[in-house]
């Protein structure tokens, strides 16, 4: 039971105490004097008793501040070193596929070029077939006639 007394009080400087029970500092030397809130002393500082689970005070809350914020900064850093690493693959990829993309022009362009030989090499080769064709049966007719002539 003592532990839970202990969890339900806290111990602040009489600045904390003021603004925790929301009056002036004078209010709360009035109501020291009268006995209201309990106090203790360490030296030349005032401490006083409040109920209720500790709240941070205003320094705790300023260096949790200041350590969240040079977290925050480490992040920031990394994260920032993570996106120029990122930049830096992106325009790798770029130029490889600007690479590349010349390369396939260049490809397509003697595919192209090697598409039209082979068209003309067809044509010839069908030309040449009906030239062969034709001197074939100019050469049968002049045998027949030949043979014709002779017997």
């Amino acid at each position: 039971m003592s532990d839970k007394v202990k969890d339900d009080v806290h111990w602040v400087d009489k600045g904390e105490a003021a603004r925790e029970l929301e009056v002036s500092l004078s209010t709360l030397d009035r109501m020291i004097r009268k006995g209201e809130v309990e106090v203790g002393r360490e030296g030349r500082r005032v401490y006083v008793k409040l109920p209720g689970p500790r709240y941070p005070s205003d320094r705790e809350l300023l260096r949790q501040s200041r350590a969240r914020v040079e977290r925050l900064e480490r992040t920031v850093g990394e994260l920032a070193e993570e996106a120029d690493r990122l930049e830096q693959e992106r325009d790798r990829a770029r130029a490889e596929t600007d690479t590349a993309l010349d390369e396939y022009r260049k490809l397509e362009e003697v595919l192209v070029r090697e598409q039209n030989g082979h068209q003309r090499a067809r044509r010839w080769v069908a030309r040449l077939g009906i030239a062969v064709a034709v001197l074939v049966v100019l050469l049968a007719l002049t045998v027949l006639v030949a043979w014709w002539l002779i017997t």
